[in-house]
């Protein structure tokens, strides 16, 4: 559920007074989020291949730099996606992806982009950062496309603030659908839509296999960045809350997972994630994990013909 993991832990505590009494008018972005009722009754009309394969990226924060990794794997092994659904750090990722990014250059990008720049403060009461910065990199990264544009059909999963349903941006402008679907709850301003608000897709839908499933996928690879991990538990509060919300985020995804035909479970380290070096073992962990898994399921070739998925 988190989206700038400890990068954020310094910045919240430098703004929380600060914050305290101030508020300003949340502007309204024209998004239109489609619960997942309404995008199954869509699903055939917008299938065209005979076996759509859908890739789904979950959340987990700064571990999304894992999920270049992956996406290396699945190249390596033959496998392009028709569909691509990503939450909160699988977003972003899977918005450059979808629209035409190739891996060398999500690659090079990971390597460059300055993190601490994302972090924009603000004295706004539903949150500490704006998330503006997030919206631009993504807006930027998808060279001014809108998702209806993209090659690959693209999905940014969020969660609806009053209904607490898991919603799917599949429309419009990147940067606001990707700053949606990663607004922590808390720590970064939801996003209001005409009919609500928004926060981070790792609340109702870490690994939003189901939403994939209603675009029309036939088989689903899904990736999970956040539920197997493995860093030690302490028993400081700080330790203990951390734990609870882990357990809790996870024990609500694993029934969405396990209707995945293909899951990636990687475990990512968590060390600096502002240093290059860090991130770069956050794509080795994920590339690693893909090959591994792929191996498992099938041999280098077109994934229709040789791997083996449930369907």
């Amino acid at each position: 559920m988190s989206a700038l993991g400890s990068l954020l832990a310094a910045a919240l505590a430098a703004a929380a007074l600060a914050a305290a009494g101030h508020s300003r008018e949340a502007r309204v972005r024209p998004l239109t989020p489609l619960r997942l009722e309404t995008v199954r009754q869509h699903a055939v009309a917008a299938s065209n291949t005979d076996q759509p394969v859908a890739l789904v990226l979950g959340g987990g924060g700064l571990r999304g730099f894992a999920h270049i990794g992956v996406l290396r794997a699945l190249e390596e092994h033959g496998i392009r996606p028709d569909i691509v659904v990503g939450t909160s750090a699988g977003a972003l990722v899977g918005a450059a992806y979808a629209s035409g990014a190739t891996v060398e250059q999500l690659e090079a990008a990971a390597t460059s982009i300055d993190v601490p720049a994302l972090i924009d403060l603000t004295l706004d009461e539903g949150g500490l950062m704006r998330g503006d910065e997030i919206a631009r990199w993504v807006d930027g990264a998808t060279q001014g496309r809108r998702i209806e544009d993209f090659p690959i059909r693209f999905g940014a999963v969020a969660t609806d603030l009053e209904s607490g349903d898991a919603v799917v941006l599949a429309a419009g402008a990147p940067g606001d659908a990707v700053r949606a679907s990663a607004a922590v709850p808390g720590a970064t301003v939801p996003v209001v839509y005409p009919g609500g608000s928004l926060v981070d897709g790792g609340v109702s839908s870490l690994v939003p296999v189901r939403f994939a499933r209603a675009m029309g996928a036939r088989a689903v690879i899904a990736v999970d960045i956040y539920c197997n991990d493995g860093e030690p538990m302490t028993l400081s509060a700080a330790g203990v809350l951390r734990r609870s919300m882990h357990l809790q985020t996870c024990q609500l995804a694993d029934p969405e997972l396990s209707e995945a035909d293909i899951v990636i479970r990687a475990t990512v380290p968590m060390p600096k994630m502002s240093e290059a070096s860090s991130r770069q073992k956050a794509m080795d962990a994920g590339y690693e994990a893909a090959s591994a898994t792929l191996e498992k399921h099938g041999s280098a070739s077109y994934p229709r013909a040789s791997l083996d998925f449930q369907g």
